[in-house]
């Protein structure tokens, strides 16, 4: 009987084992489009970051990224970085965050809102940082980054062996200074990619996720002296660089994921069509550019569909100005606040908010509602 208690218990570790060992969680599903100029994000909420702890990822699986595509993860309380190098990167394919124990603290109060410009997102993931394995690759000659770029390192081939679509490339740095950056570059001194010129370094370092075969033949290609990148910058000191891997399997139980909110195709005179949530701490705005405006004129007007209207707030929105401190629209010194009463809110446009629409575009931000429409309504004279 005690050898059977001994064997029940062995299995039932094994059976835990194998269920961490599917520990990829889908905390995100899409699609949700990040569009051009900043003005789109997606704020995942607290309650998905139950279980994150101190050295887990973050992954955002990604397509449609066009050239020049930038990242961000933020604070949707101040919509800052959540960490200096975490502000805006250059992405090319999926890419990820590493928590720490400022940004744990963060996410598990207020949430992370992923933005950037040109690119969708598919998923989100949690890994947590039992199922990532380390290996540092180099471990010097350390380099200190001069003000003036001129310095840089020089990485073997022979470092990147066993590299592997999948990899994460970890740059380890001390001696951090205000504004650092980093340029990864392959032999030929050239950039291995637009988005690896002038990365910000923060006090965790940087990093590059290999997401493609062609990563892996650039880290391959060597010179005769036998080195294919060299690491750049201004601002810190390369100490290492490790490569990080996942060894673990994805749990495709999405059941507790949050979901995007659905997206239509816009259509003319639309300038805005899904579900943008207003929650109660005032985190939410959506920002147009100035562009949707150009052929606006006098008496044409802005219309508002809403739902969802929350409790135990008062639904209010205000249109503002998107440069600078987000003045009111109207010209008004004190904001104006429409308030919520279930009919759209229908904003018509005289000569003075139109010349503001047209060099600077619009904000709306308020509390209390889900935004499900934004269109112009053209009016003929």
């Amino acid at each position: 009987m005690k050898q059977l208690k001994i064997m029940a218990a062995l299995m039932a570790c094994l059976f835990t084992a194998i269920g961490i060992t599917a520990a990829e969680r889908t905390i995100l599903l899409g699609p949700k489009t990040i569009g051009p100029g900043w003005k789109d994000n997606i704020v995942i909420q607290p309650e998905q970051f139950a279980v994150t702890g101190v050295g887990d990822i973050i992954t955002v699986y990604v397509d449609n990224v066009k050239g020049g595509a930038q990242g961000a993860f933020q604070d949707p309380a101040d919509w800052k970085g959540v960490a200096p190098e975490y502000s805006y990167f250059g992405i090319s394919g999926p890419f990820r965050m590493k928590v720490t124990q400022d940004i744990l603290d963060r996410i598990k109060q207020r949430g992370l809102a992923i933005g950037g410009h040109d690119y969708r997102i598919l998923r989100v993931t949690h890994i947590p940082a039992a199922e990532m394995v380390e290996k540092v690759v180099y471990r010097g000659p350390s380099v200190l980054m001069k003000d003036d770029w001129s310095a840089s390192a020089a990485i073997q081939k022979s470092c990147f062996d066993g590299v592997k679509v999948g990899d994460v490339l970890h740059f380890k740095v001390s001696r951090v200074e205000e504004g650092a950056a980093a340029k990864i570059m392959d032999f030929t001194w050239n950039t291995m990619d637009a988005g690896l010129d002038g990365m910000p370094v923060g006090q965790d370092g940087f990093t590059y996720p290999i997401t493609e075969q062609s990563q892996l033949i650039k880290l391959q290609l060597a010179g005769a002296d036998g080195i294919s990148m060299r690491v750049g910058g201004k601002g810190y000191r390369l100490e290492k660089i490790a490569v990080v891997s996942f060894t673990g399997t994805r749990d495709e139980d999405i059941s507790t994921a949050q979901r995007a909110p659905r997206e239509y195709e816009l259509q003319p005179g639309e300038l805005f069509h899904g579900e943008k949530e207003f929650p109660a701490d005032w985190s939410g705005n959506l920002r147009f550019t100035a562009e949707p405006f150009r052929k606006c004129t006098e008496s044409d007007c802005i219309v508002i569909s809403y739902e969802k209207l929350l409790p135990d707030t008062t639904p209010q929105l205000s249109f503002r100005i998107n440069r600078g401190k987000w003045l009111d629209l109207t010209g008004s010194k004190d904001p104006v606040w429409y308030k919520l009463d279930g009919n759209d809110i229908v904003l018509t446009l005289d000569a003075a908010m139109l010349d503001r629409l047209k060099t600077a575009g619009m904000v709306i931000t308020g509390v209390g509602a889900t935004v499900t429409r934004v269109y112009i309504l053209h009016i003929d004279n």
